[in-house]
């Protein structure tokens, strides 16, 4: 099955259990540019589980969200410690979101803003009450789409992984 289909497959699992659990998501996105939160509006219904979303696509977007700058200083703008920081400021910010995702990384290239990012690696973090999920993914090269549709597919795994886990 291809990955676009599957996403959409997942977003569609991911819907249903929010909507059982009568919970709602928000994400924080950087490097995959709101990709996620276009997968889970398209699956009708989603307006019942999602009142916002964010895109921080550059460093000065992730600290007017409300991640603290100290966070980026100590571990830099792409690491598990501020995928984690963005989900919890999405969380914060949120109109209303019980589970909020947070991803960053460098998909293709170093960024020239922080040189320290290493193409191909993602952090994707969740969170969910007092629980959170935090991963590293090593990407492989490949159309910057494709590689988008990747890491939304390991991002709505880990929401629905937190999510069944309660």
């Amino acid at each position: 099955m291809a990955t676009r289909e599957r996403n959409l497959e997942l977003a569609k699992e991911l819907v249903d259990a929010l909507r059982k659990a009568e919970l709602f998501i928000t994400t924080v996105e950087s490097c995959t540019g709101g990709g996620l939160a276009y997968y889970v509006t398209n699956i009708p219904g989603a307006s019942d589980v999602m009142k916002d979303s964010f895109i921080t696509y550059s460093n000065e977007a992730k600290l007017a969200l409300g991640v603290p700058e100290q966070t980026i200083r100590s571990y830099t703008v792409y690491s598990q410690e501020t995928a984690l920081a963005m989900a919890n400021a999405g969380r914060l910010r949120s109109v209303r979101a019980d589970v909020s995702v947070g991803i960053t990384g460098s998909i293709s290239r170093v960024d020239p803003q922080n040189p320290n990012s290493k193409p191909g690696q993602v952090y994707v973090a969740v969170m969910y009450g007092q629980e959170s999920l935090c991963r590293t993914l090593d990407i492989r090269p490949g159309e910057r789409i494709d590689v988008k549709d990747e890491i939304i597919e390991k991002a709505l795994q880990m929401a629905l992984e937190i999510i069944n886990k309660k």
